[in-house]
């Protein structure tokens, strides 16, 4: 295992970078009303069971095969994406764009980065295998599945469910009670895991009281559990894993990372593995 190299925006300043034109990336994307994945598979689940970001998001997530670039080193590819999201900011690049390029104007922006230090701290302090897939997971908690009680009952056909105006609604009794039930999905969940996954929300779902008239029925949610599942385990049976029907090469230890920003509405990291380069980005209102 190579050992872990970790930059921040010093490490671009004063250096010039040739242009290079990086071959098209496998892209994921996920916001508040749609999910886009290379794998229709994984999109038609997540579409079925969105990711739950905090409010209102974006959510981007892409790689390149290093094999594919031989000769791109993982400071060129991010300088690639510094350059345009500094210089173009989304715009297309212009054909008379020069051969070489340098952050002179930029060296404020680039100082003031996490530093290299933080960066290592955070691959430390990531759970269990160091690997990229857990950054997608810590940014956007993707693990996380929601079956909403409240949610599907207004989606019913003339049988509007009482609202409060929260994630609240009224038993019968009028007792209060949040009507989701969560799965915490890990990103190395099995195929033999999901039984155990359904059985728990099951049981959770036996233990809230009845709802007030309007509300989705008790069985008609358990069938909605069970209709959500069966994706997510044939995904782990042609896959191996959750994560790794999600990002390619998903549990490769880290082998160079760099973070862009850290602060509460927006995250980003580039990382470097022994086969792919990643950038991972998550943007909140």
């Amino acid at each position: 295992m190579s050992a872990l190299r970790v930059l921040d925006g010093k490490a671009f300043m004063d250096r010039d970078f040739e242009a290079v034109r990086l071959p098209t990336r496998s892209q994921m994307y996920s916001g508040c009303r749609s999910f886009i994945h290379p794998d229709p598979e994984v999109q038609a689940f997540r579409n079925t069971a969105p990711v739950r970001a905090r409010g209102d998001y974006q959510l981007h997530a892409s790689c390149l095969q290093r094999e594919n670039i031989p000769d791109v080193s993982f400071e060129h590819f991010i300088a690639h994406d510094l350059r345009e999201s500094l210089h173009w900011y989304g715009r297309p690049e212009p054909k008379d764009a020069p051969k070489q390029f340098h952050f002179r104007e930029w060296h404020q922006t680039l100082a003031h980065m996490p530093a290299a230090e933080q960066a290592a701290s955070y691959v430390k302090s990531l759970p269990y295998y160091r690997a990229p897939v857990e950054v997608l997971w810590d940014f956007s908690n993707f693990g996380d599945l929601r079956w909403d009680r409240q949610e599907r009952s207004v989606q019913l056909p003339g049988r509007p469910a009482p609202r409060t105006g929260s994630t609240d609604t009224l038993a019968v009794d009028t007792s209060m009670l949040i009507p989701a039930i969560y799965a915490d999905v890990e990103p190395d969940v099995m195929q033999q895991d999901i039984e155990a996954i359904r059985e728990d929300q099951l049981d959770r779902l036996n233990h809230l009281p009845r709802m007030r008239r309007g509300s989705l029925l008790r069985h008609a949610m358990a069938e909605a559990i069970d209709k959500e599942l069966e994706p997510l385990s044939a995904l782990c049976r042609k896959h191996g894993t959750f994560g790794e029907a999600i990002l390619p090469g998903a549990f490769n230890p880290i082998t160079g990372f760099f973070i862009r920003a850290y602060d509460g509405n927006f995250q980003e990291a580039f990382i470097e593995t022994e086969t792919h380069f990643y950038s991972i980005s998550l943007a909140t209102s």
